[in-house]
């Protein structure tokens, strides 16, 4: 908050040197009488001007217009100023990281008055989902004779929540009434099998269908496949473990795996329970578990919004493997730590505290393990890139526990790779990366896990197809 001078203003104290220099050449009292004059002049309206900027009390208010913010979809923001002293002033607005200004101007300049607010609307699109803070206003007042300029910052506190982009949605809504999701064979909850019921009607083959179902009848009369429907009653209880580590959240030109991964639990939590299956959440970083939603005891609404609150993307700056923070920590680090007052905490049970014990992906699948029933169908989304041995046990405690699991797993290669950086060491590292991912792949399948490899543009009709297989 200060006042500065003008061009004006300096050009005007620019004279009154002139002046002075003038006076004490040619010995010339009335000139050095006219430059005091001046100085003193600029003095007082830098006094007045500094006065009336006290007494002003701005008051700034910006709102988003709309209720609801998605991805990729314009908003609309009102800004408005009020001040208790009639002057023009200019505003400067800003808009948070990865957002980008749409229609009208983020500069507004006019004039204020106690009973005429300066205000403007205009919209911005954001590129991200997640909860954004916009930065301050930046604001310029003009002296009423453009010899002096007041600049300060408010910040009206407008927070933006941004919930995944509506195709996302639209999909979502639309394969939940599309596709069908039963599940057959030995169950090891009572109430997840599926009862069989009466006839209710045909209907076009699906990829999926059950070779047992097709109406052959109707097959012959139509000359294309077609289905039995029968009223069924399932009741799987299914978990979506989410994988909010570093290496899922690294942003890589305008995509990253994070979002992937929410715009497929949309369409899975929608489908899912569209057929009666209970539906929840669990997610997890490198170390914690980040929120944890049982089946059943919360609905689909608390699921979709906890899948908007996931945390936002961020610039690692490299390519996988070589951006900082905590994905990048040994897991070995901290075992003196552990080894010697793990036994202190567990009375001697040293395994319980061990360096693969202590992940966020073990805590997930622990918290299951404390607060969940066995023979739940449990559908890990990540790219299986942190902590990798400590995946390996936790998807052991899981089959341990009788659940179903089924990992979809991204490759980040597949979002860095681009005809213009395919160079000889990005293909050999990304060669190198793609054998270590195929060994702990190898490791989940054998261990009796149903593993989903997807790339980028995996579309989630597919996705929600191979699920269906693989949970029969």
């Amino acid at each position: 908050m200060r006042v500065e001078l003008t061009v004006l203003s300096k050009a005007v104290a620019a004279g009154a040197v002139l002046l002075f220099i003038f006076a004490y050449l040619f010995q010339s009292v009335l000139v050095a009488a006219a430059g005091s004059a001046v100085l003193l002049y600029l003095s007082y309206r830098r006094l007045e001007f500094a006065a009336q900027m006290g007494r002003m009390e701005l008051k700034a208010e910006r709102s988003v217009l709309d209720v609801v913010v998605h991805k990729g979809s314009p908003m609309t923001v009102r800004l408005a100023l009020r001040a208790l002293e009639p002057v023009h002033i200019r505003i400067k607005d800003r808009i948070p990281h990865h957002f980008r200004p749409d229609k009208g101007s983020l500069d507004i300049e006019g004039a204020v008055a106690p009973d005429h607010p300066l205000s403007a609307v205009y919209t911005a699109v954001p590129e991200d989902r997640g909860r954004f803070r916009f930065p301050g206003l930046e604001v310029s007042i003009t002296d009423p004779k453009g010899l002096f300029t007041f600049r300060t910052s408010i910040d009206p506190g407008t927070d933006v929540f941004v919930r995944a982009s509506k195709r996302e949605i639209v999909m979502a809504a639309l394969m939940s009434k599309r596709k069908r999701f039963e599940v057959t064979g030995p169950a090891h909850r009572r109430h997840t099998r599926t009862h069989r019921a009466d006839f209710r009607t045909v209907r076009d083959y699906m990829a999926g269908d059950r070779f047992r179902d097709i109406d052959w009848k109707a097959t012959s009369r139509l000359t294309k496949l077609m289905t039995k429907e029968f009223e069924q009653e399932t009741n799987l209880p299914t978990v979506l473990l989410m994988d909010v580590t570093l290496g899922m959240r690294e942003l890589v030109g305008k995509v990253s795996k994070i979002d992937h991964a929410v715009a497929l639990g949309l369409q899975l939590a929608m489908v899912l329970d569209s057929f009666s299956h209970p539906v929840g959440m669990v997610s997890f970083d490198e170390t914690r578990v980040l929120e944890h939603l049982s089946p059943g005891k919360h609905d689909l609404d608390a699921v979709l919004l906890s899948l908007y609150r996931l945390p936002n993307p961020v610039e690692t700056g490299g390519y996988p493997g070589s951006g900082p923070g905590p994905a990048q920590v040994p897991l070995d680090q901290g075992r003196g730590m552990l080894g010697t007052v793990g036994p202190f905490l567990v009375k001697g049970k040293r395994a319980s505290y061990g360096r693969l014990s202590t992940t966020g992906i073990f805590e997930a699948v622990r918290s299951l393990e404390l607060e969940e029933e066995s023979g739940m169908l449990v559908v890990l989304i990540s790219d299986l890139e942190t902590n990798q041995p400590s995946i390996i046990k936790a998807i052991k405690l899981a089959i341990h526990k009788k659940h179903r699991i089924i990992v979809i797993s991204p490759f980040s290669w597949s979002y860095h790779l681009t005809p213009g950086n395919l160079t000889e060491g990005h293909l050999e590292q990304a060669y190198m990366d793609h054998a270590a991912k195929q060994s702990i792949l190898g490791s989940l399948k054998a261990a009796g896990v149903r593993v989903m490899d997807i790339d980028p543009k995996e579309r989630g009709e597919r996705v929600v197809e191979n699920l269906r297989r693989m949970s029969q």
